[in-house]
């Protein structure tokens, strides 16, 4: 049971290839173990989440969390969008919201999020009815990407 546990955590890590880190990702952890192969990995992964900083370091783009000087915004909102899937849908149906907000930051969308939750709620078959995370991100990346005002007012599309 726990090797398929341990087995399940090492394939949910992200598969970044990067020269500073392995598929644990950035972190804590790609700073101890680099990006040996292997099980090592494993090890990142659990110094990542052990210690709490993960989200922090990638918001932020400190312990191998960035892309060019620029912390990676596309992962933090697959990972934001992952763990508040449901109340994303809801509030989308809403057009409104706290987690609504917290994505329109993600997007880079300040002093638009009344006008992101709108958006979203006009196009929510395509965003709300998603099957899972990732097509919902997908959906708001197209209505980001098409909706006049969005596509000038957010800087992280």
């Amino acid at each position: 049971m726990r090797k398929f546990l341990a087995l399940g955590l090492l394939a949910m890590a992200p598969a970044v290839m990067a020269d500073k880190y392995g598929t644990a990702g950035c972190g804590l952890g790609s700073m101890v173990f680099g990006d040996q192969k292997g099980l090592i990995q494993l090890l990142a992964l659990t110094t990542n989440d052990f210690y709490g900083i993960q989200s922090f370091s990638i918001t932020s783009g400190i312990s191998n969390c960035t892309e060019d000087g620029v912390a990676m915004a596309g992962r933090e909102r697959e990972l934001f969008a992952e763990a508040n899937f449901q109340d994303l849908r809801q509030e989308a149906a809403q057009g409104q919201g706290e987690n609504i907000v917290a994505l329109a930051g993600l997007y880079g969308c300040g002093g638009a999020e009344a006008a992101f939750g709108h958006a979203l709620q006009s196009n929510y078959p395509k965003v709300g009815l998603a099957p899972d995370a990732p097509s919902m991100l997908q959906g708001i990346d197209e209505v980001v990407r098409t909706d006049a005002a969005l596509s000038t007012a957010c800087t992280g599309n």
